[in-house]
């Protein structure tokens, strides 16, 4: 009995370690599992121990029946969490569940309780949407994220859905294949646009997720804080005067999007991690306007700030109740704006993109210098930091944890800093090639004096938002992956000096970069570029580069002066390396003639490249001179900051010398 005992406290180990490796909708209960393991180990060992002593066995009655009943427990909770979401989803009638990333506003960043795809697959990548039926699970993620995916999925039994990749369906086209089953959703984190799409019948008011996630995290409520005019450059009462202009004929307009209600408002939150937004609400009519936010999100002080410009505090779920009442036409995205709240409504729907998005996008000249502030700030940072690495790596013991470490802390000293604009992408040699990469505890890398490391990063300044790449070669590296840092730079510089007319889109300029990674039969299975928030959201709508409109979304609008987009073309090869150089551009007017407006981009990232990695065979002299004169730019802008031996090494490593 004591070796029967000890093996059953090994499955229970075992089943543990499996569960918290592959099954991330079991988490919450792992726990016991564990402590059983151990129990029996304990309980079984002291029997053999006795057996080998010959000495009696002996437990009171009371305690023998104390353990009878946790294994009892233990079974009852195992077969529970087996089985719960199937026979839940059996109880309601449902057929098919979607789980997808996103809050009940769409964010493409989410709050911990709104991890529930994360929870229930363990893939921690931030898109992705998991379909579970009784007898399989699926899961979609895009080009960013296959080998990422790939990795966290082994071994969990859900197929991974290579979206966009050739002979694998959409989730439209999935679900089209199972008509006649009912699917369900939880009405509040999918969007009216995508609901209405699908043909099946739906049951659109459970949250299963919550129902066997037993240890979720509450709804984030951090207080909201006032953004200061003297950062952004108008005043909340300007921008709802232009809103309700372009409302026309719409008496109420719902938006949902956080981005969009704080920078109407001019306020920011610490609701989502990396993003400055409140989770809220706001209803705009043509008097007045509500936000919705949740209990003591807004202060009295705040509250009486924002009631003097016509905007009234309301409960966070109040908006559910309030348009059912509304009435006239209402404006609204159904691309962003959820299935539950339009599902509620009983008037006219106009259904547009919401025109903040464009507003927001068009950078005042307060936000511009604001910005470009903050990029010499974040520059001067980075510099820090590439002279740090370069002049240490292979001296001391590194990884890539210590590494995203050490840039946080030399942004953290920098004047205006409160966080980071998203999670440190901090990836050496074949880790890199994940492009949204985040290194964890006990798995990362040790960096040493050889290859590559691409770090994407930036910092959240109350003066502006950062996104910046660099990659950079600590030793040795490769003729292919020499080949690769020089294209993709190529690609990037050859995209920021792009000179066009008015009406060019990101799907027009795209081909500027991805033409010269095409010329290596290479590709990389993303957009180049995002338009980058103002002490927001580090990705912004509706500016971008890629090489066509998403299915399903806005077309991509046409650059104005004053939108920034990011450049970031990159080369991932699975197993062995990634590169990508990044550098955010402002759109700025050249002139204006009979031909029509011409415009032009100005980099205002101020962070050089490491130019160890160049194989100057690959580059005309019409390149060096831009990537040159890019350097000298840095240079001018970041020296004065720097310490005697950081210019000076810096000076040495400047430019290309030919």
């Amino acid at each position: 009995m004591g070796i029967i005992t000890s093996l059953l406290g090994i499955v229970c180990i075992l089943y543990y370690i499996a569960g918290v490796r592959y099954a991330g909708y079991r988490v919450s209960g792992l726990w016991i599992w564990l402590a059983a393991g151990i129990g029996l180990m304990v309980w079984g060992g002291c029997r053999i121990g006795c057996a080998v002593a010959g000495v009696p066995f002996f437990v009171p009655g009371a305690l023998v029946a104390i353990v009878r009943v946790c294994l009892l427990a233990g079974l009852v909770l195992f077969f529970y969490l087996e089985h719960q979401i199937g026979t839940g989803m059996k109880e309601k009638g449902i057929d098919i569940y979607i789980v997808p990333t996103s809050d009940f506003h769409q964010s493409e960043y989410v709050g911990e309780y709104f991890n529930g795809r994360k929870f229930l697959s363990g893939f921690t990548g931030s898109a992705g949407t998991l379909v579970i039926s009784s007898n399989e699970a699926r899961l979609w993620t895009d080009g960013r994220y296959f080998i990422q995916a790939k990795q966290q999925l082994e071994g969990s039994g859900i197929i991974l859905m290579k979206m966009a990749m050739p002979g694998v369906p959409t989730i439209k086209e999935y679900l089209d294949q199972n008509i006649d089953k009912t699917v369900g959703f939880d009405g509040r984190v999918m969007s009216a646009q995508e609901a209405e799409h699908l043909n099946n019948k739906l049951i659109t008011d459970i949250d299963l997720v919550d129902e066997v996630w037993h240890d979720r995290p509450n709804i984030s409520q951090e207080p909201a804080y006032l953004y200061d005019e003297k950062y952004c450059g108008e005043s909340r009462a300007s921008k709802l005067q232009r809103l309700r202009e372009a409302m026309g004929d719409c008496q109420h307009h719902i938006i949902t999007s956080l981005d969009d209600i704080v920078w109407l408002f001019n306020i920011r939150g610490n609701d989502v991690e990396c993003n400055p937004v409140v989770l809220a609400y706001a209803l705009i009519n043509k008097d007045d306007a509500i936000l919705y936010v949740q209990n003591n999100v807004v202060d009295i002080k705040m509250a009486a700030i924002l009631k003097r410009d016509g905007i009234n505090i309301k409960a966070y779920n109040d908006i559910y109740e309030d348009v059912k009442k509304l009435t006239g036409k209402v404006l609204l995205d159904k691309q962003i704006v959820n299935y539950q709240i339009c599902s509620n409504l009983n008037c006219e729907i106009k259904n547009m993109i919401n025109p903040t998005q464009r507003f927001k996008a068009i950078k005042n000249e307060t936000e511009i210098k604001a910005t470009k502030n903050a990029h010499i700030k974040d520059g001067v940072a980075m510099t820090k930091f590439m002279y740090w690495l370069k002049t240490n790596v292979g001296k001391i013991e590194l990884d890539e944890i210590s590494i995203s470490d050490k840039l946080t802390a030399f942004r953290k000293v920098q004047n205006d800093f409160r966080d980071l604009s998203f999670d440190t992408i901090c990836g050496y040699k074949a880790n890199a090639a994940l492009m949204h990469y985040k290194a964890q505890p006990g798995k990362c890398a040790k960096v040493t004096n050889e290859g590559m490391l691409l770090i994407d990063s930036g910092g959240q300044y109350l003066d502006g938002t950062i996104d910046t790449t660099r990659t950079f070669v600590l030793g040795p590296i490769s003729d292919q992956e020499r080949r690769d840092f020089t294209i993709a730079l190529k690609a990037m510089m050859r995209l920021q000096a792009a000179h066009f007319v008015a009406g060019t889109t990101g799907p027009n300029l795209d081909i500027l970069a991805r033409g010269i990674v095409y010329e290596y039969n290479l590709d990389y299975r993303c957009g180049t570029g995002h338009g980058v928030g103002h002490y927001l959201n580090v990705h912004e709508g509706p500016n971008g580069f890629r090489p066509h409109d998403r299915p399903g979304w806005a077309p991509m609008c046409a650059f104005e002066p004053g939108m920034i987009t990011t450049d970031e073309p990159g080369i991932y090869i699975e197993g062995s390396h990634g590169v990508r150089h990044e550098n955010e551009l402002l759109c700025v007017e050249v002139t204006n003639n009979e031909y029509g407006q011409f415009l032009k981009f100005e980099p205002i990232t101020m962070v050089p490249f490491d130019l160890d990695g160049l194989d100057l065979k690959l580059l005309s002299d019409h390149e060096i001179k831009q990537i040159n004169d890019y350097q000298q730019l840095v240079f001018d802008h970041v020296a004065p900051y720097l310490s005697n031996e950081e210019r000076t090494w810096l000076q040495a490593n400047l430019l290309i010398k030919n």
